[in-house]
């Protein structure tokens, strides 16, 4: 891999190498998705050496969230602590990304508080049968995701990652196995 130690320019964002840290879920936030000391460290820690570091996929919404301590970047309040994580990451000069999410059907009411919801109802065969999202509800989430996408920069992360692989809402959309629906967000 003769151009791994290369810098990389992608947009406005200079990296100094190609070596980039993925997502990977941590269960270091707190109860309301917030940053905790804990997971500072442990992205702290991991930085040296790194091209681009990216934090784990965090949820856009409450009902969109797949664990108890799942990284959050629903609300306005978050914000501080994000800043707080990205200015850690920083001081040790390497750019730092955060994933945002959704977790659609792939949720259980005990995770997010209400009944999961997805494109259509259908689950998954171990989960709970999701409720179809409105149209306007649709509408919504993309909102949710903008808003959420707006905290992650103001809190001075140099990118926004949407995450929309592995099953997750915006993957389900797109696949027939979990969109019938036969409106505008229709799968086929």
């Amino acid at each position: 891999m003769p151009r791994l130690f290369d810098p990389l320019r992608v947009g406005r964002l200079e990296l100094r190498n190609r070596i980039v840290m993925p997502p990977m879920a941590t269960e270091l936030a707190g109860r309301r998705g917030e940053v905790t000391p804990r997971l500072i460290d442990h992205y702290v820690e991991r930085v040296e050496g790194l091209g681009l570091i990216i934090v784990e996929h965090s949820y856009v919404d409450v009902g969109g969230r797949l664990s108890p301590l799942q990284l959050g970047a629903y609300d306005d309040s978050l914000v501080p602590g994000l800043a707080r994580l990205a200015d850690a990451v920083h001081r040790l000069g390497t750019p730092i990304a955060l994933q945002i999410n959704h977790a659609g059907r792939r949720t259980t009411s005990f995770d997010c508080g209400r009944q999961p919801v997805a494109p259509s109802p259908i689950s998954l065969p171990e989960g709970e049968v999701p409720r179809e999202l409105l149209r306007e509800e649709v509408e919504g989430l993309v909102e949710r995701f903008c808003q959420a996408a707006r905290r992650v920069v103001e809190a001075g992360f140099d990118a926004v990652e949407v995450h929309g692989a592995h099953g997750f809402l915006l993957n389900q959309f797109v696949s027939p196995l979990s969109n019938r629906r036969s409106d505008e967000y229709g799968g086929s």
